[in-house]
């Protein structure tokens, strides 16, 4: 979960007026800020301010290292003179870390982050600043039942059955160097290569396959390489197109000079029993037939139920507005946008191009994350109106299912989450929103 609901006294939450807080010397304000914000003006008074300074000499003349005098031995005036700067550094932490837990606990607020100190004003006579403290939404349900969505049946057509049979096939391909005649359509042409840019090199590679085929990203390089010979040393002319990720070589000319070293034909083998019997545990063509379609039906059908969900969900936001804490909105678009670049580092990209790019996606982050947490807030509040939990039992449920998932023992699983709290909380969360999205699912209105 993005969030941990916390109970709130709402009456501490609209105070505006000055209270004593639990330390006598404190005093704290609360006012309204941004939407989800309340700033707190937290004084602490000359006596506290005086009696943390005693502390801090007390705690230092014995080991304070001043020139001409013994340690433990440095007249008091004179300790002032050495480590004020010090005493000044010590006693505002501490003042700061002791007062604003307090005023935190006196007003019963629960922080979604740390709290942002600002304008501090301190002197041996007072100390005060100003603390914006992020909380959470006040959340008024609006409609939770009778929401409206669309849930399409899963189908599988007997083409969808082939196409799966065909990338059966193509797995099972086997590919038999040619001998006695040049590369034709369909071959694979095993070659090095050096791809340059207006005269610079922008890319080799050794030992590459390159599938001839006429449906390819760089039109024409393909038909360039038919007719060659294994030996051949061909330059091949592309365009690439205004598309391409590498803005460096988008919408210009570039050569590829390639030298064939192999030719290989791709040789399929016969869709028959015999095939079938020897990649599986298959009767025949008909069994092997009947697991894809048996698979496909159960994808399909997970599929139509992740739109389903994703639909209702979509509507359970729509009717039940609330404001999004500007921080935990930046946070969580932040993190969606360093996952987005790390998936696009895994798969070959750099991060001069994403950097580029980022500010284009920035709205599509931030809508995302604001999604992402208006739900969580709402599964949280539905969960505690409906009074809906998660038992132990559906718990060891989970740990069974992430045995199968992680081929690890039930045993191995329940001590990992036995020893790590946050991972627990967050399986508990977890478990308890998909009975909330249960809930939401046996109260809809569903349209075919």
């Amino acid at each position: 979960m993005l969030l941990k609901k916390k109970e709130e006294k709402k009456d501490n939450l609209s105070d505006t007026g000055a209270m004593p807080s639990q330390e006598a010397s404190s005093k704290v304000k609360i006012q309204d800020g941004k939407p989800c914000e309340k700033i707190l003006t937290i004084e602490v008074g000359k006596e506290r301010i005086l009696e943390e300074y005693e502390v801090f000499y007390k705690s230092i003349a014995p080991r304070a290292k001043v020139p001409g005098f013994r340690p433990g031995k440095v007249p008091r005036d004179v300790l002032v003179m050495h480590y004020e700067k010090n005493a000044n550094d010590s006693v505002l932490e501490t003042l700061l870390s002791e007062s604003l837990p307090n005023a935190l606990r006196e007003k019963n607020l629960r922080p979604l982050a740390t709290p942002e100190i600002q304008d501090i004003q301190f002197s041996k006579e007072k100390l005060i600043y100003k603390a914006h403290i992020e909380i959470r939404p006040k959340i008024k349900l609006s409609r939770v039942t009778g929401l409206a969505a669309k849930k399409e049946k899963a189908e599988v057509k007997p083409e969808d059955v082939e196409k799966m049979l065909k990338q059966t096939q193509e797995m099972h391909a086997q590919y038999k160097a040619v001998e006695g005649r040049a590369a034709k359509m369909g071959d694979f042409v095993i070659s090095d290569y050096v791809c340059t840019v207006e005269g610079k090199e922008m890319e080799k590679r050794n030992d590459d396959w390159i599938e001839l085929k006429g449906d390819e990203y760089l039109k024409g390089f393909s038909s360039q390489l038919v007719d060659v010979n294994v030996g051949e040393e061909k330059d091949v002319l592309i365009d690439f197109p205004q598309d391409t990720a590498d803005k460096k070589v988008a919408g210009k000319k570039a050569v590829f000079k390639v030298k064939v070293k192999e030719i290989k034909e791709k040789i399929l083998p016969a869709l028959d029993d015999e095939f079938v019997k020897g990649i599986g545990e298959y009767k025949d063509l008909n069994s092997l037939k009947e697991k894809i379609k048996n698979d496909l039906e159960k994808r399909a059908i997970e599929e139509k139920e992740a739109a389903f969900e994703k639909e209702l969900l979509n509507e359970l936001i729509k009717n039940n507005k609330m404001d999004i804490p500007n921080g935990l909105l930046h946070r969580r678009a932040e993190y969606l946008m360093d996952q987005s670049r790390q998936q696009f580092l895994s798969q070959g990209g750099v991060d001069e191009i994403f950097d580029k790019e980022k500010e284009k996606m920035r709205k599509e982050f931030e809508h995302e994350a604001g999604r992402q947490i208006q739900l969580a807030f709402l599964l949280d509040e539905i969960a505690e109106t409906q009074g809906i939990k998660a038992e132990e039992s559906e718990l060891k449920q989970k740990y069974e299912n992430l045995s199968q998932r992680y081929r690890q023992s039930v045993e191995v699983i329940a001590k990992y989450y036995q020893e790590h709290k946050e991972a627990r909380e967050s399986l508990l969360d977890q478990v308890r929103n998909e009975k909330v999205i249960e809930f939401l699912k046996q109260n809809a209105k569903i349209s075919r």
